[in-house]
């Protein structure tokens, strides 16, 4: 695991002016995401540039909004998340039981629902487990979403959350093949696809 600083990542993101490092986001509350964590995110967003966002798991949609409020007005944003019928036969960890519940009850309060960029927006259900996401291969930001062509991303969130730690230890079986970065102080861990210039700047 090549762990990061903040800054680093940060400082990457080049601008003429502080006038074009100026993002949108959601004031937080006791439920918004970490704003560290939103930063790292958005930056990652600025650097990359995607045309196409695929994210695991809606919650309340306020990291969504985050993002596509972000990207370009013609960049389309997928979001996949339990339905009721599938959230009834999905095996879950015991704290992500009431997050499910609560995403359940939120289905007409998510936060991008109503807004300005709903329409740039696609919401998909099941289980990530069984769904076939054939129809985003080499398409998206994951391994077997990844493009082959362009610059891509895959992000995780709870990196080191003693909630999940499982995921820590994927991940860092998973750095001895690949260069997942961390970014010290937040959550997020990522990787980096078809950069090599952007993960050299970050080793050095």
């Amino acid at each position: 695991m090549i762990r990061i600083r903040p800054h680093r990542l940060f400082n990457l993101v080049e601008t003429p002016s502080y006038e074009e490092r100026l993002v949108k986001i959601v004031l937080p509350d006791q439920r918004a995401p970490i704003l560290l964590d939103t930063a790292v995110l958005l930056s990652l967003a600025k650097l990359v540039q995607p045309n196409a966002y695929f994210e695991f798991g809606t919650y309340l949609g306020v990291q969504l909004l985050n993002i596509i409020a972000n990207l370009a007005p013609s960049a389309r944003a997928y979001t996949l998340d339990l339905d009721e019928k599938s959230a009834g036969k999905a095996e879950q960890h015991e704290n992500d039981r009431p997050l499910t519940l609560e995403h359940l009850q939120s289905q007409d309060k998510l936060a991008f629902r109503h807004s300005s960029y709903e329409s740039q927006i696609t919401r998909l259900f099941g289980n990530s487990n069984t769904f076939d996401f054939s129809p985003f291969a080499r398409r998206m930001d994951s391994f077997r979403m990844l493009s082959d062509n362009h610059k891509g991303c895959i992000a995780w969130h709870d990196y080191g959350n003693r909630i999940y730690p499982h995921l820590k230890t994927y991940l860092d079986e998973l750095s001895e093949t690949r260069d997942i970065f961390f970014v010290e102080e937040s959550m997020v861990a990522f990787y980096l696809q078809n950069d090599g210039h952007l993960s050299a700047a970050l080793k050095r």
